[in-house]
């Protein structure tokens, strides 16, 4: 390795903080968006043309998800106070995998909305848990921290947009299909790489900190 890319390395691994698990923590946020892109841009067709529902049904199929995912928050942040943080955003990860991996083995719509809405908490939850990790590891550049994060998210969407752009170009069912287990998969790999993370320590201001610096909501059934 030559002198100069060494130090590049260096570089960057000094402008971001929170050191190795936020490094990490950064990567598993990629990961997220771009299983999110995949998903979110596709969801509605997914659920007009393979499962077979009306308009009418899709939207209150989403709106219900979206009201039940306003609860994620505040448990998630409950949770976060009793419980070991990075366990809890492996439980929320696990659970967001199941709840998609779930859509497929159904037509029913209430079980197709249930499935929704339980997908639909712990997604909410695990936006605030990963701001809460950020603060906590990243302590006083938190800001800079949620910044570098914003950026990597919104890179990870167009990613994650443009392979549901070709997905839904073939327009079949099992393209949708693999749309949705793609996402699942997504969790998966996510919550294999927290478990790679250290508990960080909790300050009772973390909670208010990670709120304050990003308050940019993420909501999908």
């Amino acid at each position: 390795m030559s002198r100069s890319t060494h130090s590049t390395r260096t570089a960057l691994k000094d402008r971001i903080p929170g050191g190795r698990d936020g490094r990490r923590m950064l990567v598993i946020g990629f990961i997220d968006k771009c299983g999110t892109g995949l998903w979110s841009t596709a969801m509605a067709l997914y659920f007009t043309f393979v499962t077979g529902l009306d308009l009418g049904q899709v939207g209150l199929l989403i709106a219900v998800s979206g009201a039940a995912g306003i609860a994620g928050a505040p448990l998630g942040g409950r949770l976060a106070d009793r419980f070991p943080l990075v366990r809890v955003i492996i439980c929320a990860q696990l659970l967001r995998a199941a709840a998609l991996l779930a859509l497929l083995t159904t037509d029913d719509y209430l079980l197709l909305v249930l499935f929704s809405a339980a997908g639909a908490l712990p997604d909410r939850a695990t936006n605030v848990l990963t701001k809460l990790y950020a603060a906590r590891v990243a302590g006083p550049d938190r800001v800079r921290y949620q910044a570098i994060n914003r950026t990597t998210s919104n890179i990870g969407w167009t990613l994650g947009g443009l392979g549901a752009a070709a997905a839904l170009a073939v327009g079949s069912t099992t393209a949708f299909q693999l749309l949705l287990v793609g996402d699942a998969l997504s969790y998966l790999v996510m919550a294999a790489l927290t478990l790679r993370c250290a508990e960080p320590p909790a300050p009772a201001t973390s909670r208010i900190a990670a709120a304050s610096t990003d308050a940019t909501p993420a909501a999908k059934p």
